[in-house]
């Protein structure tokens, strides 16, 4: 007779023993534990959970409990075909989802079709998996309109440097403020949306991939990006389009084996105070 608030509040002091116990109780008690007991799933092999995308792929109520899902699938123990089918179901049937991570084999991005051709994520904010951009991510994002933290194609392949890019729609992610993975897919999301955020792991950034990244609606304030091209050009390049950064750091492997020079760093420290809003920057792992 008590209010299910009430019982979700008390749900949420208990162990996952507890939980898993009081949902066998009766058909009342069932939904409030699951509720709580799901409502965050962390798979991994480590953790010898990877038996629970049985569970959420064949029971779509608990699936949709979920709200923040993370699985990570280690290469050196790999896992049947016939479980990445599961995966992609379980994901189809967590229609709830806040957060989900994938890192799991960098060729599985099918399983994210069903659920992109089916149903939508309007709560998913965070976004990260070990895929390629290609057309099942493309699509996938299509229907993720609340999004704002994506992470994607952070280390590129070199098939995926060699392949077409996917189409996508500039009304697809317009909440987006961060991003992380390749620049060459962030030259592709950046423009037309509000990502104050960048960080590139895959690839280098050359000057004349920074025009891009500037077309961010909103200025980009913190940048991280590694670079083949020689840091004083590089660091005035940044500045003429990007200049209300308050975070960088760059990787440079111009010469990286050379000593620096005393005239070195009088020029970075001049184009320094050129950024009027910086507050922390990093160079080759020197901070300034």
């Amino acid at each position: 007779s008590l209010p299910v608030e009430l019982l979700d509040s008390v749900a949420q002091y208990l162990s996952s023993s507890s939980l898993a116990a009081l949902a066998q109780t009766c058909s009342t008690l069932c939904p409030v534990a699951q509720r709580v007991l799901y409502c965050s799933v962390s798979a991994s092999a480590w953790s010898q959970n990877l038996c629970v995308i049985d569970t959420l792929a064949k029971k779509p109520h608990v699936a949709r409990f979920v709200q923040s899902f993370y699985i990570a699938i280690d290469s050196l123990a790999p896992v049947f075909l016939a479980y990445y089918r599961q995966l992609s179901k379980a994901i189809l049937n967590m229609s709830e989802l806040t957060s989900l991570t994938l890192l799991v084999d960098s060729s599985v991005s099918w399983v994210l079709k069903e659920a992109s051709s089916r149903i939508h994520f309007p709560h998913l904010l965070q976004f990260t998996c070990s895929f390629s951009f290609d057309e099942n991510v493309a699509r996938f994002l299509d229907r993720t309109s609340s999004l704002l933290e994506l992470e994607v194609d952070s280390i590129p392949t070199v098939f995926t440097r060699n392949s077409p890019p996917p189409y996508l729609a500039p009304t697809s992610i317009p909440q987006l403020e961060q991003f992380i993975g390749s620049s060459r897919t962030a030259e592709l999301i950046v423009p037309g949306r509000p990502v104050r955020s960048i960080h590139l792991n895959g690839g280098s950034l050359m000057e004349d991939d920074i025009p891009l990244l500037a077309r961010s609606t909103v200025p980009v304030v913190i940048l991280g990006a590694v670079t083949n091209a020689p840091p004083v050009p590089f660091l005035e390049v940044l500045h003429r389009h990007v200049p209300h950064l308050v975070y960088l750091r760059v990787m440079s492997t111009k010469d990286i084996f050379k000593a620096p020079t005393a005239e070195f760093y009088e020029q970075v420290a001049g184009v320094l105070t050129s950024f009027t809003e910086l507050s922390a920057f990093e160079l080759s792992g020197m901070h300034w």
